[in-house]
């Protein structure tokens, strides 16, 4: 190796002196004259000079390549481990590779190791629970330290001072301590959701598994268990019949009666569908605020007769189109129709008169202009109806 780099730098030396030599004849400076020492003296500092900035190239090209590399391995680091921050004293590091994560607290010390999973608290509690791939416990989200051990075979987050548990097969709520303080006499459902209180209140089923009710935090049944499913939004509960959906607050007074299909709080409003499509908006004491909800309005065209032959123009920049495509493809001229539609309930449609007059009740799932005056409307059955500018059947 030694020789081979010797060999290598005599040739490189005998190479820059031939270009020397050959400079210096080219300018006529083979003497030793004052004006001949000045011009080498010139040439070789241009030389040096021009060396140099090739060094600098080159390890600048190599420093930049050798960067790429480390942040490649960054990359492929954040890509295998993330982290996520749970307080100022406790952090969840996930191992993707691994599939497992660990705790670590403020002090970058590990406190729990070999977690599948966690699922943070509700409101102010701060416990975490979480699974070691068996079973499930809890750690304090604010220190990262155990609280309860592994134990229960299902475990559900803390909700305003209490978690259940499944214990032997009985759903059980618990205390901070692990300690058992509620007792509802509930059997476990596998695949079951839920138990979680909302305001004082939590839904679950009764013992035949197949209604649900409200239990307060004394065990003690607010609400029966004779609902399809009852689910919280804010300060109110969504209550399910099976057939119609109803609006009770926290207090158990009925705020929207048995009357809707589905029921949904946006914005602090309620969005009541009804069982014919059409929707209605209440306020969060219940009062009506619009009867006839319309949740967006579209004009119909139609194909006229006239035919237009399209041109470059007729597209935009990225559509490539041959001219002999275009010379052979006549389209119909579109035209506005005279009616348009309203759509109600997401993906139900009804005619509207040019003076916003409600012609028909949202009943078809698609409405098309055949003519200036002339509607297809098709129904849920697959079925369509001709229905002329006044909203009446056209036979």
């Amino acid at each position: 190796m030694k020789r081979n780099h010797t060999r290598f730098i005599e040739r490189l030396n005998a190479f820059f002196s031939r270009i020397a030599g050959w400079f210096s004849s080219l300018f006529a400076v083979n003497d030793n004259s004052a004006y001949s020492r000045f011009i080498r003296r010139v040439f070789g500092g241009c030389f040096a000079l021009l060396t140099l900035i090739l060094v600098a190239s080159l390890c600048s090209r190599t420093f930049q390549d050798i960067s790429r590399m480390f942040e490649y391995d960054e990359y492929l680091m954040s890509y295998t481990h993330r982290s996520m921050i749970l307080s100022r004293g406790a952090t969840y590091h996930i191992d993707c590779d691994e599939k497992t994560g660990y705790i670590e607290n403020s002090a970058g010390e590990k406190t729990i190791s070999d977690i599948s999973w966690i699922a943070t608290p509700s409101g102010n509690d701060s416990l975490v629970c979480y699974s070691d791939g068996s079973k499930r416990g809890y750690f304090n989200i604010h220190t990262g330290m155990p609280s309860i051990k592994p134990q229960y075979a299902h475990a559900w987050i803390f909700s305003e001072g209490l978690a259940a548990v499944d214990d032997k097969g009985w759903i059980k709520f618990i205390d901070g301590n692990g300690k058992v303080v509620l007792d509802p006499k509930i059997p476990y459902i596998e695949g079951s959701d839920g138990y979680i209180f909302h305001n004082n209140h939590c839904a679950t089923h009764n013992d035949d598994l197949n209604k649900i009710g409200l239990i307060d935090k004394k065990g003690r049944w607010i609400l029966q268990p004779k609902y399809a499913s009852i689910v919280p939004r804010d300060s109110f509960w969504i209550v399910n019949n099976g057939k119609e959906q109803s609006v009770i607050s926290d207090n158990m007074q009925t705020i929207i009666p048995f009357i809707a299909k589905r029921i949904r709080l946006e914005n602090n409003i309620f969005k009541v569908t009804m069982h014919d499509h059409t929707l209605r908006q209440y306020d969060l004491e219940g009062k009506l605020i619009d009867d006839f909800y319309i949740s967006d309005i579209e004009y119909l065209t139609y194909d006229t007769p006239e035919l237009k032959y399209p041109s470059i123009s007729d597209y935009g920049k990225d559509e490539e189109k041959d001219d002999a495509n275009l010379a052979t493809e006549p389209q119909h001229v579109k035209e506005t129709a005279r009616c348009r539609q309203y759509e109600a309930e997401y993906g139900w449609y009804g005619l509207m008169s040019p003076e916003g007059k409600i012609l028909t009740p949202p009943s078809y799932i698609s409405i098309t202009a055949i003519d200036k005056d002339l509607y297809l409307c098709e129904e849920n059955s697959g079925n369509g109806v001709l229905l002329n500018g006044k909203g009446e059947k056209v036979e």
